[in-house]
C-alpha cells in the first residue's frame, strides 16, 4: 500500500468518524440502535421488573400499586426522552388479574410481559 492510498483511507475514516459522531450524540437513552435502542418497530421496550411495581415489596400487587407504578415508570421515562408510543395499548389491571383475585402476582405479571411483547411483534 502506498502512503496516498493509506492517507485517502485515514481521511475516509476521519471523515466517516466526524459523520456519525452527531448522529449517535442525538440518540435517545438506550443508543437507538439494535436491541433496547429505541430504532425500529419492538427496538427500546424494556420490560419493568415486578420488582419496580411491587412498591410495599409484600410479592403482589394492588390495582391502587399498579396504577401508581405504572405512573411512576411513564414519568420517569418522558423525562429520560423516550416516546410515550402505545401507551393506549397497555393492559388494564383486570387483564393481568388472571384469577381475578384483586391480586397480581410474579406469575400473572410475567405472564401479561410475555403476551404484551408477544403482541407487539405481531405485523397489523
Amino acid at each position: 500500500m502506498n502512503s496516498r492510498s493509506a492517507l485517502v483511507r485515514w481521511l475516509g475514516a476521519l471523515t466517516l468518524s466526524a459523520c456519525l459522531v452527531p448522529l449517535v450524540a442525538a440518540q435517545p437513552p438506550g443508543g437507538g440502535w439494535g436491541p433496547g435502542g429505541g430504532m425500529g418497530r419492538g427496538m427500546g421496550w424494556q420490560a419493568p421488573a415486578f420488582t419496580e411495581f411491587d412498591l410495599d415489596g409484600n410479592g403482589v400487587l394492588t390495582e391502587t400499586e399498579f396504577y401508581q407504578a405504572r405512573a411512576q415508570r411513564i414519568a420517569e421515562r418522558s423525562q429520560q426522552g423516550y416516546a410515550m408510543r402505545g401507551l393506549s395499548n397497555a393492559p388494564e389491571f383486570s387483564a393481568i388479574d388472571r384469577n381475578g383475585d384483586g391480586q397480581v402476582d410474579a406469575t400473572e405479571f410475567a405472564t401479561a410481559q410475555a403476551q404484551h411483547r408477544q403482541q407487539r411483534f405481531q405485523t397489523p
